[in-house]
């Protein structure tokens, strides 16, 4: 009787441990095969004046920095003079930067861009300067962005940039009221 207890026992054990096995390698297939679906950040929307909407396609925004006219005020300083390394934030003026601007736009793969005057600080002292945000086809790569701007700006130095990208729907579509007949807000 008790060999049988253990053979019973036994058998029980081998069946949990097979059942064990089986579910873990379940498991992890499906953690292998299942993707989530990307969350979509920011979704660029053409609204015709008829209340027509079009989800645009495959986009993204890239966003960074530039110096501004006062960023020199806040560089590193040796022997009164700025250092070399910081000479090409070095302003008289914003032209460069509305410049810079046009260079971007003379891309087609660029929709459009809008920077605002900022503070901040991140592997350098807490200065003054342009912050960008430029939408941009899919095509358009933080890389092409890096280029044209250490070609424009000779920094030399490793750009940050924030991507957030669209992972838009192309064929998606969609009508609303038209805004004259939208409800009005009180």
């Amino acid at each position: 009787m008790l060999s049988s207890k253990n053979a019973d026992a036994s058998a029980c054990a081998k069946t949990l441990s097979c059942v064990f096995i089986c579910a873990t390698i379940a498991f992890v297939s499906w953690l292998l095969v299942s993707r989530p679906v990307p969350r979509k950040l920011w979704e660029p929307l053409l609204v015709a004046t008829n209340g027509d909407v079009t989800v645009m396609g495959e986009s993204r925004q890239l966003e960074f920095w530039t110096p501004s006219a006062e960023t020199k005020d806040y560089l590193h300083k040796e022997n009164g003079k700025v250092v070399p390394t910081e000479m090409w934030e070095v302003l008289s003026n914003d032209d460069p930067n509305v410049q810079f601007g046009a260079l971007l736009r003379s891309n087609q793969s660029v929709l459009g861009y809008r920077r605002v005057h900022e503070w901040g600080q991140g592997q350098t002292p807490y200065k003054p300067g342009w912050w960008w945000t430029v939408n941009v086809f899919s095509n358009y790569t933080p890389s092409d962005l890096a280029l044209a701007y250490d070609k424009f700006w000779k920094s030399h130095q490793i750009l940050f940039v924030e991507v957030i990208d669209n992972r838009g729907n192309t064929d998606r579509q969609f009508k609303t009221a038209p805004m004259s007949q939208a409800p009005d807000a009180k």
